[in-house]
């Protein structure tokens, strides 16, 4: 379990937010966190993919690999 502090303004929005949407405001907040662990985890990848060339695939490899190449 994780305790969070919000500031009084992120908790009125959160609150006016789930209200409208008809949610628990706990359900959006594992939902954005859920988001933003994603997209840190895809920025993570992407990086070490730049910083690691031979951990990727060209699209003619990437075809080939796939039986999609003539």
């Amino acid at each position: 379990m994780v305790t969070l502090s919000l500031s009084p303004q992120v908790e009125n929005r959160l609150s006016i937010l789930a209200h409208e949407l008809g949610k628990k405001e706990e359900e959006l907040l594992q939902d954005a966190i859920i988001s933003y662990l994603e997209d840190l985890e895809d920025i993570r990848d992407a990086e070490y993919r730049l910083n690691n060339p031979e951990s990727y695939l060209t699209l003619d490899e990437l075809e080939k690999s796939l039986d999609l190449k003539d």
